[in-house]
């Protein structure tokens, strides 16, 4: 036997062809599990590809796949690579999402892409037609004729391993998605650099419910499920935040050993799963807290909730990922809780990082860890020279998996990777070799000379009664009268919350805990705040629609 091959087509091949009756995913949707094989999932995959190749997609163009919860999402997908494409996931508009704002933004991005073909379902086709049709975009359905079509693999594509073979789109916080371009070579180097960080091997079992057109979702659980072989365990992510114990359900039947979640993701979890349930979820070697600003608050929330369902805090691991590094960054060491640190308050406001014990003042944050095999941290000043130990700094990093630049947008390119090392725009520093991340560069605002970070004051806000969860902002806002900086929230209110008593409470816990008095907060109608595909608040938008004309209902109350 040959070496393992090095290309996404080539591993789908290769497993169907050594492991064909082996199960790739386990897939979850309305209380029915389907099972879905490596062969079963190279010979669906064929027929998208001829259904694609007839369309007259080329080798090296884009194809775009916009579906629900389905398997049809790893056919097409597979398919897109068997025909030589460079294959995409975007997001399937949510029930809760204005359909006009998706499509007028989707039209604004495909314009700019230029797909050769869109892979979705008649719904979506149909809002989205006008728009592919005016740009010669074909539309391929999906449908399950495709799946049985008489396609075999005489036309199938082996990519050199150098050769593009996916992008990845952020999640579109600042502006349009931008497509991270990942080649097959890059792809393929990060799996073997996050299988050394968290030991996996073909005998692990992965369980999600992350959508597949956001990395975690993507790179840690499909593809890392189909380089590796591993068995994947995929739940519908709209069903998951209705019914989240959904996911615990499925790690405790299948003993899955992996699960990577957002911050949030782990406070849902101990908010809503009813109090009387019981897992057995002592199978996880790790529940991996990547995507957010991990908190220690919310992993002891999460192992005193779970505790009798067999979590310990040596599950509890963290990582620091970006679509521009594959995915993984760094991991924290399996086996030992995540380390945290805690630091002088006031010191941290100025951006100086002072260890101290447990005092009033103190703030405690959570390690995100060493950096994987290969890669190399930097934590750089404003000037771009290494900032000065003990000072927080923009990170820096480069890797063998870095990305390739972003597809069409070449200035974006430049400003960000210089050098071999690329800009994250994120804010940290290191200590005892362990990377700490405290934000993001815009998301950093300096009030009076001190530095506060939007999504540490959105965290106070969403905690408060009478906030629904998850919908508050902060964001700057100029005073030109006092020629300073101050600082806004914008929430959404619980039925039945008082309004004035709220925007009171709101100010008062913001300078409690941060002695920063805040300009403003701006009740807005239930859900008017903007959220990207990924369901990060998209903070620019927010601060666009609110601050300068706020669309909302002003209730000004002093402190």
């Amino acid at each position: 036997m040959g070496p393992t091959p090095q290309t996404l087509p080539g591993i789908i091949r290769h497993w169907s062809t050594t492991r064909g009756a082996q199960r790739f995913c386990t897939f979850l949707r309305r209380g029915t599990a389907e099972t879905i094989t490596f062969a079963d999932l190279a010979a669906r995959s064929r027929g998208y590809a001829r259904a694609l190749r007839s369309r007259g997609v080329r080798p090296g163009e884009t194809v775009i796949v916009i579906l629900p919860h389905s398997p049809h999402l790893f056919y097409a997908f597979c398919g897109a690579l068997a025909a030589g494409a460079v294959a995409s996931f975007m997001a399937f508009p949510s029930p809760k999402q204005d359909r006009a704002r998706y499509v007028a933004d989707h039209a604004k991005l495909f314009a700019r892409i230029r797909p050769r073909a869109v892979v979705t379902d008649d719904a979506s086709a149909a809002a989205l037609r006008e728009a592919l049709d005016a740009l010669g975009i074909a539309i391929v359905l999906a449908d399950e004729a495709l799946l049985h079509a008489d396609a075999d693999e005489a036309g199938a594509i082996e990519p050199d391993e150098a050769a593009i073979a996916v992008l990845q789109h952020s999640s579109g916080t600042t502006g349009l998605k931008k497509g991270v371009m990942l080649t097959h070579r890059a792809i393929f180097t990060h799996a073997r650099a996050l299988n050394a960080a968290l030991g996996i091997t073909e005998r692990d079992c992965i369980a999600s419910w992350l959508p597949l057109y956001h990395d975690m979702g993507f790179v840690a659980c499909f593809l890392g499920s189909l380089i590796n072989g591993t068995h994947l365990v995929a739940l519908d992510p709209f069903e998951w935040v209705a019914r989240p114990a959904l996911l615990f359900d499925a790690i405790e039947a299948h003993a899955a050993t992996l699960c990577w979640l957002p911050n949030f993701a782990f406070s849902h979890l101990a908010r809503t799963v009813p109090a009387q349930r019981r897992w057995n979820l002592r199978s996880v070697r790790a529940f991996i807290n990547c995507s957010e600003p991990c908190k220690p608050a919310t992993f002891a929330r999460f192992a005193e909730r779970f505790v009798d369902s067999g979590v310990t805090p040596e599950q509890l691991t963290v990582s620091y990922a970006m679509a521009e590094n594959v995915f993984g960054v760094t991991q924290t060491p399996l086996g030992a809780p995540a380390r945290v640190l805690r630091v002088d308050g006031e010191a941290f406001l100025a951006g100086r990082i002072i260890a101290c014990g447990d005092g009033e003042d103190a703030r405690a944050l959570l390690s995100c860890g060493l950096p994987l095999p290969g890669v190399e941290i930097a934590i750089r000043a404003p000037d771009g020279l290494p900032a000065a130990t003990g000072m927080v700094g923009e990170i820096h990093l480069r890797s063998p998996f870095l990305f390739s630049g972003y597809d069409k947008l070449p200035e974006r390119t430049a400003a960000v990777l210089r050098d071999g090392w690329y800009a994250s725009g994120d804010l940290g520093f290191i200590d005892d070799g362990e990377l700490f991340v405290t934000g993001r560069v815009d998301d950093m605002i300096v009030v009076n000379g001190r530095n506060y970070y939007a999504h540490e004051i959105e965290e106070l806000v969403n905690e408060l009664p009478g906030v629904v969860p998850g919908r508050a902002v902060a964001f700057a806002t100029e005073n030109a009268t006092a020629d300073a900086t101050g600082v806004t929230v914008a929430l959404e209110i619980a039925p039945d919350a008082d309004e004035r008593a709220l925007v009171r409470l709101v100010k008062e816990r913001v300078f409690d805990s941060l002695t920063l008095a805040l300009g403003s907060v701006h009740i807005v109608p239930r859900g008017a705040l903007f959220k990207t595909t990924s369901g990060k608040i998209d903070r620019e938008r927010n601060q666009r629609a609110y601050a300068p004309t706020p669309a909302a209902i002003p209730v000004e109350e002093s402190v």
